[in-house]
């Protein structure tokens, strides 16, 4: 069951609006599956209550009801009720059995993250991506493999973007860095440089900064421009690895991506296709 407090403390000046709540309430999966016209035609009300409801919750609108829905389920997805994110294969267990659970540590992230993204973030950001001259991304550790990854997806369609590695270079970026950069800053509960220092330079400098982090974590003193969120389900450390988290990264990146390549769609397929004919002809001797 969804927590109640977002709800429960709120004035409805409806018999509508006291029916959406408590639907939402008894069927939080279902409505995660709706648009704002199917939970409006569920309960019977008009698809302007839907949005009266939102407004009440101080929400922007439906979308972030999914995000706030997802944030407040516990386990949310989780077809087995004892299944560990963190040590999703127990000792002794067969091949198979390490094929399918790794399988199922997979699938939960995608969906729980496929929920927690916000359309109008989503739409905001891309419009952010397209105006940069420059895009910066900032992380750190295994994530570092992600961004390099998005980097080279970028790259094959003629975008250049950064990615800073070591600290200082980091540093260094940000602080010569102005208002034609985009910066997006993955984070997952905000630890080193990338948790304090990084985000005043940024704000210094006065650019748009995209956070990829944890629901419940956003930078001290520093507002962000723009923020997705990461399937939050495993442990910093005390785990296997970091399955479930990677693959929410993947995930989020991969999404940028293709809203990106979808700008231009055609324009984007004509380069890619132009660059490996390239490569292809000045490979032939």
């Amino acid at each position: 069951m969804i927590n109640r407090y977002f709800i429960n403390e709120i004035f409805f000046s409806s018999k509508n609006e006291r029916i959406l709540a408590d639907y939402t309430l008894k069927h939080p999966e279902d409505v995660l599956k709706m648009s704002s016209k199917d939970l409006g035609k569920a309960c019977f009300v008009s698809t302007a209550t839907v949005y009266r409801l939102c407004d009440k919750l101080n929400l922007a609108g439906f979308s972030d009801l999914k995000i706030k829905i997802t944030s407040s389920l516990n386990d949310y997805l989780k077809s087995n009720g004892d299944f560990n994110f963190d040590f999703p294969v127990n000792p002794y267990q067969t091949h198979y059995e390490i094929v399918h659970k790794i399988k199922e540590d997979y699938e939960q992230p995608l969906n729980l993250t496929a929920n927690l993204f916000s359309l109008d973030q989503l739409r905001f950001i891309a419009s952010a991506m397209k105006k940069a001259k420059v895009i910066d991304i900032y992380t750190s550790a295994g994530n570092i493999n992600f961004a390099l990854n998005f980097q080279f997806q970028m790259k094959e369609i003629g975008i250049d973007v950064n990615v800073p590695i070591d600290e200082y270079h980091q540093r260094l970026t940000a602080a010569s860095s102005n208002q034609e950069h985009l910066a997006i800053v993955i984070t997952f509960g905000g630890r080193g440089i990338l948790s304090d220092i990084l985000p005043r330079i940024l704000t210094k400098t006065k650019i748009p900064i995209v956070l990829i982090s944890f629901y419940d974590y956003t930078f001290k003193e520093v507002e962000v421009d723009y923020q997705l969120y990461i399937s939050p389900y495993e442990n910093h450390y005390k785990k296997i690895s970091s399955f479930s988290t990677r693959l929410s990264l993947l995930y989020i990146l991969d999404v940028l991506y293709t809203c990106y390549f979808e700008v231009d769609y055609q324009e984007n397929i004509d380069k890619k296709l132009m660059y490996y004919h390239n490569i292809v002809e000045g490979s032939i001797k």
